[in-house]
C-alpha cells in the first residue's frame, strides 16, 4: 500500500489502515525534501517519481492523504497514469447500507451511510459523519467531522463541507464549493460559491 502524503492526512490514513491489525506493508510517497526518511521509525518515505514507479510496479494499491482536493486530484490522476490502483481505507466496522466502489476514498471512525449512496473518487469522509439515503457525492470531496448530509442530496466535485455542517434534503451543491463549519445548508449552491 502506498500512502501519498506524509503529513497529517497521510498519518490519519495510516492509523485507520493499521489500527488493531497486524503490521501492514506501507510505503509513503512525499516529494517534500524536508520530510524525514521514516514515519514511526518503520514506514519508509520515498521522494522521487522513480521510486514511486518501482513501488507501483510491485504493489499498485494507493490512497492519497492530501487534504487539498485539487492537489489530491492531480496526484490521483498521476498515480493512475503510472499504473496505480486506488484502494478505500475504511474504519471497521463501518455501518453502511451502500456498497462503495474501491476508488481511494477514506472513511474515518463513526461514519454511517444509508442506502443508495454513491461516493466519487478519493473522497474524505471524516469522523462521526452521517450520509443519508440517495446522497451523491462527487470526486475529491471533503466531508469534515460531525457533518450530516441528509438525503436525497448531491455534492459536486472538489467541494469542502466544514465541520459540524448539515446539508438539508433536496439540496444540490455545485463543484468547488466551500461550506463554512457549522452551517445549515438550506438552498442550492452554485459552483465556486462559499456558504
Amino acid at each position: 500500500m502506498i500512502i501519498v502524503g506524509a503529513g497529517s492526512a497521510g498519518k490519519e490514513i495510516m492509523g485507520v489502515y493499521t489500527l488493531g491489525k497486524p503490521p501492514k506493508e506501507i510505503v509513503f510517497y512525499d516529494d517534500n525534501p524536508d520530510c524525514p526518511d521514516l514515519i514511526d521509525n518503520k514506514y519508509k518515505i520515498i521522494k522521487t517519481l522513480e521510486e514511486l514507479q518501482n513501488e507501483i510496479n510491485s504493489n499498485p494499491e494507493f490512497c492519497i492523504g492530501i487534504g487539498n482536493p485539487r492537489k489530491r486530484k492531480k496526484l490521483y490522476d498521476k498515480l493512475i497514469s503510472m499504473g496505480g490502483k486506488p484502494k478505500n481505507i475504511c474504519w471497521e466496522p463501518m455501518l453502511s447500507l451502500s456498497s462503495v466502489e474501491d476508488n481511494g476514498s477514506v472513511f474515518q471512525p463513526g461514519v454511517v451511510m444509508s442506502f443508495g449512496v454513491t461516493i466519487g473518487k478519493s473522497c474524505f469522509i471524516h469522523a462521526n459523519s452521517s450520509i443519508g439515503h440517495k446522497v451523491k457525492i462527487g470526486d475529491f470531496v471533503n466531508i469534515s467531522p460531525l457533518c450530516s448530509v441528509i438525503g436525497p442530496s448531491e455534492i459536486g466535485n472538489e467541494s469542502y463541507i466544514g465541520a459540524g455542517s448539515t446539508i438539508l434534503p433536496d439540496i444540490t451543491i455545485g463543484n468547488n464549493v466551500f461550506v463554512s463549519p457549522g452551517s445549515v445548508v438550506n438552498r442550492n449552491l452554485k459552483d465556486f460559491e462559499t456558504f
